[in-house]
């Protein structure tokens, strides 16, 4: 990784989320069609990109070899959950913003943007950390952030058949489907050189896969700069809370989880990868189910926008960090 590479990467973040911008402005990209794009990307182009690396990049030997480095995703969570409600309840967060505010500040956008980001930096190497962060952020925000919200809005907490259904969301069912493809000894084309016995599913089926999750980069981009054109100046009006959760994604966040990284000993590519997934936006599931529960969703919309325009700055500056201290 390369202080070069990285700023190429989000050069090229930006220049789709302005096409997306100015699509938007000019009418070309609409409300409608923008959400018709994101349930497309939620539902079909992540889950086909995860089960497609699941299946290139991640192996029994890749897990094996993480070992205890794969609870590194949940507890780096969990503590900033701990840290978040802490911070909560000595800068006196309203209690009726408390679940948005602990969503925001532990939780990070890692699909939408974490994809796009880790794939333009890293390239191929940084995509099997990424497969393995995804799932524990994912189960966090179902269980701990659904809750959280929905006790916001003042509505009681879901099912528990309804919290295992959104647990298991379309981009975790491709994870899941990819990781008992590779157990059962599937590989696509290509990634089975040297594997005794591996069994090497039809290139028309690859393909066909392979297409649909390369939607997921240029769609999440361009959605997110629709969202950013809708909300014009009310995006940087945001109070102390905002502020708070923007502390706790581009500092509190990353650091946990690269001192983490540092403290077990984590091979470098997977300490890089994880910290910048860790200092990713707001996640945009926090606006949609605010929105469901009647929770404030406005704050979380605010949120979205203001911390993917400053990540376009503070992304490249953990780069840089992370070259001096990781390497």
């Amino acid at each position: 990784m390369s202080m070069g590479d990285a700023l190429q990467g989000v050069l090229m973040l930006l220049v789709l989320i302005a096409v997306g911008f100015f699509a938007a402005k000019r009418g070309l990209l609409t409300e409608s069609l923008e959400n018709a794009l994101s349930r497309l990307t939620i539902k079909i182009a992540i889950p086909a990109l995860l089960f497609c690396n699941t299946l290139s990049f991640v192996s029994l030997d890749f897990i094996r070899s993480l070992g205890w480095l794969l609870l590194i995703p949940p507890a780096s969570l969990l503590v900033g959950y701990g840290l978040g409600y802490l911070a909560a309840k000595l800068f006196r967060v309203p209690a009726k913003d408390l679940g948005v505010f602990l969503v925001m500040f532990a939780l990070s956008n890692c699909a939408f943007i974490g994809i796009p980001v880790t794939k333009a930096i890293f390239g191929d190497a940084g995509m099997p950390y990424v497969v393995t962060f995804f799932p524990a952020n994912t189960a966090v925000f179902w269980t701990l952030g659904n809750l959280g919200i929905a006790r916001d809005g003042g509505k009681k907490p879901d099912s528990f058949t309804n919290t295992v259904k959104q647990i298991f969301s379309p981009p975790l069912l491709g994870f899941l489907f990819g990781l008992v493809a590779v157990i059962l000894g599937f590989r696509l084309p290509g990634t089975a050189v040297g594997m005794d016995h591996a069994i090497v599913i039809p290139k028309f089926l690859a393909e066909a896969l392979t297409y649909l999750g390369g939607l997921t980069v240029p769609v999440s981009l361009l959605t997110t700069g629709a969202v950013l054109s809708r909300m014009g100046k009310d995006a940087v009006h945001v109070g102390r809370t905002g502020l708070l959760a923007l502390l706790g994604r581009m500092i509190i966040m990353p650091a946990i989880t690269l001192g983490m990284c540092l403290s077990f000993g984590a091979p470098a590519i997977l300490t890089n990868v994880y910290t910048m997934i860790s200092c990713m936006p707001v996640m945009s599931q926090c606006v949609i189910m605010s929105s469901l529960h009647g929770a404030n969703n406005r704050l979380s919309a605010q949120m979205l926008t203001l911390s993917t325009l400053l990540s376009m700055v503070w992304i490249p500056l953990w780069v840089l960090l992370l070259q001096i201290v990781v390497g």
